[in-house]
């Protein structure tokens, strides 16, 4: 935010800020004001994090209208090569960060990496192979459209496709297959359509770095070898075609499972859905139905159904969803209806990886790519007009009150990371307590984050019990995570509220059987009320196949 404060006011003496508004900008605008709305309309046990995404909406909106002021004072091609080429820098220092993980110098260089999997979960410092394997592919689109319009050297596209498509096949993400079709086939309905001696370098050079791409999934065993000749350390990653072909997690029946739960809740809430962010309740509450008994077994809470449309209807409901859909089919249509230009395949083969992505997972639920695809959306080439001077003070005004916002907000977000640890000094951490308790009454856009917190600090015993209990109550309506259902089993039966109880931990390990040895292990012998909830979840570990009896506390 403060960033495109600052961009904005270098263009604010020019007179070109919100001169003209593209129609990203008005798109946004109206899910801001949607997303607002929405607690109005249900039961939202977290209005905050409703307000917090219709704020984000309204932030996206001004980077949308900052772009295309942008685009407007140093024109279309200038704006997106030189946003083709921060990509490829943000992308080749991810395949860095990749390439320290991959020979185990992560650690050593203080980079970011999976201490349960160093060597084999490359995801570089965004977190998860499938975001990092998505922001690869979009510099590789940038790749080609720069050697496209003639500014970047066909060595050095192919030295960057080749290292970008290896990191790729280390990624070892499947979605990179569908990506490769899309792209290639984008490029082939652009080239028709422009007809030019650009559009053929971007057709030809978007097949083969697909091609090569490809090509590099199965060249990695090969990799592999020279690798461990490199690092003396045996290295047998598996790329994104052979876990397509292996299907060793269950991964794909588990968001079958998700999806098919989601299309449930959206039918019991058609109108208005469940209420933003509240689909993961509904996912533990419907896992013990009949048709998801063959689903993979989850390790964790599915917080969304790994599919845009049906996430969208589940917790948004028909109208706002249609209103989604159609206004972003209305932002990018002139993509296809105006000239068709280099620039477009650009905006729209980085919208294709984001998009086919989000059919699988959820990468516009975080922010950075959601502003991406914003910034792509107002690439678009539609007319606009000169905005009048109240549309000029509207968009000024939203530009100050996110800046205000900003600014409000960024103490009590500080103090709550301060407060992310314990101390263990029982006095300090009661004071703590309470602090988070009244940040959570007090600041709605942090209330979730602030009981999310204050769940680390309590404990299942009779201190407070009542009080306690209200907010293990209220955490697990809107985020039934395993160990917190199990706190709260533990608190009921303490109250003496057994038949709860055990109804919630049976719950609980419905959805995460794998967790049976951890509930087990986390029940004293010594508290009378708990041993009823022993029962059934050591029933649930003698049922479970002997891979997944090893817990998940470690």
């Amino acid at each position: 935010v403060w960033l495109m404060l600052i961009s904005a006011l270098f263009l604010l003496p020019s007179g070109m800020l919100f001169e003209r508004v593209p129609r990203a900008s008005w798109w946004c605008l109206l899910l801001a004001l949607l997303w607002g709305v929405q607690p109005q309309l249900v039961h939202a046990l977290f209005p905050g994090m409703t307000y917090a995404t219709a704020l984000a909406w309204l932030a996206v909106a001004l980077l949308a209208g900052l772009s295309y002021s942008l685009q407007q004072t140093f024109g279309s091609r200038e704006f997106a090569v030189w946003l083709a080429r921060a990509i490829i820098v943000g992308g080749l220092i991810q395949s860095l960060i990749g390439l320290a993980q991959l020979t185990g110098l992560a650690n050593t260089l203080g980079l970011f990496y999976d201490s349960s999997h160093p060597t084999t979960n490359i995801f570089g410092h965004i977190g998860q192979r499938n975001q990092y394997a998505h922001y690869l592919m979009w510099s590789v689109v940038s790749g080609v459209y720069l050697f496209a319009v003639d500014r970047l050297a066909r060595g050095w596209l192919a030295l960057l496709v080749i290292w970008l498509g290896l990191m790729l096949a280390y990624a070892a993400s499947r979605t990179t297959l569908l990506y490769l079709l899309a792209l290639t086939l984008l490029g082939a309905m652009w080239h028709w359509r422009m007809r030019s001696a650009a559009s053929q370098r971007l057709m030809w050079s978007m097949l083969l770095s697909c091609i090569v791409i490809f090509a590099a999934q199965f060249a990695l065993p090969l990799v592999n070898h020279l690798v461990s000749l490199l690092t003396h350390a045996a290295v047998n990653n598996a790329s994104g075609v052979e876990r397509l072909a292996a299907n060793g997690d269950d991964m794909g029946s588990r968001r079958l499972a998700e999806m098919g739960k989601a299309w449930m809740t959206f039918k019991s809430h058609p109108l208005w859905g469940v209420g933003w962010s509240q689909y993961a309740a509904e996912s533990v509450r419907l896992q013990s139905l009949p048709q998801f008994a063959s689903a993979g077994f989850n390790s964790g809470l599915f917080t969304n159904c790994h599919n845009l449309v049906l996430q969208l209807l589940a917790e948004m409901g028909l109208p706002v969803t249609l209103l989604t859909l159609g206004g972003f089919a209305w932002v990018i249509w002139p993509f296809f209806s105006e000239k068709a230009e280099a620039e477009g395949m650009l905006a729209l083969g980085c919208l294709a990886v984001t998009l086919i992505h989000s059919m699988l997972e959820y990468p516009l639920w975080y922010l950075y790519f959601l502003a991406m695809l914003v910034v792509f959306a107002s690439m678009s080439p539609a007319q606009t007009r000169r905005a009048g001077w109240w549309v000029y003070c509207l968009w000024m005004l939203a530009l100050g009150f996110i800046g205000y916002q900003s600014v409000v907000t960024w103490s009590t977000y500080n103090e709550l990371v301060g407060l992310y640890t314990q101390t263990d000094n029982p006095a300090r951490d009661a004071k703590r307590q309470q602090r988070l308790a009244e940040i959570m009454e007090q600041h709605p856009l942090f209330a979730y984050h602030a009981l999310s917190t204050l769940d680390d600090y309590l404990t299942a015993d009779q201190g407070n019990l009542a009080q306690k209990l209200r907010w293990e109550e209220r955490l697990t309506a809107f985020r039934p995570y395993p160990d917190v259902m199990m706190k709260k089993a533990q608190m009921l039966a303490l109250a003496g509220r057994e038949a709860e109880a055990k109804q919630t931990v049976s719950t609980a390990l419905a959805s995460f059987p794998t967790y049976a040895k951890d509930y087990l292990d986390g029940i004293d012998d010594d508290v009378p009320a708990w041993q009823p909830l022993r029962e059934i979840a050591q029933q649930v570990f003698d049922r479970l196949p002997p891979q997944y009896r090893g817990g998940e506390g470690d």
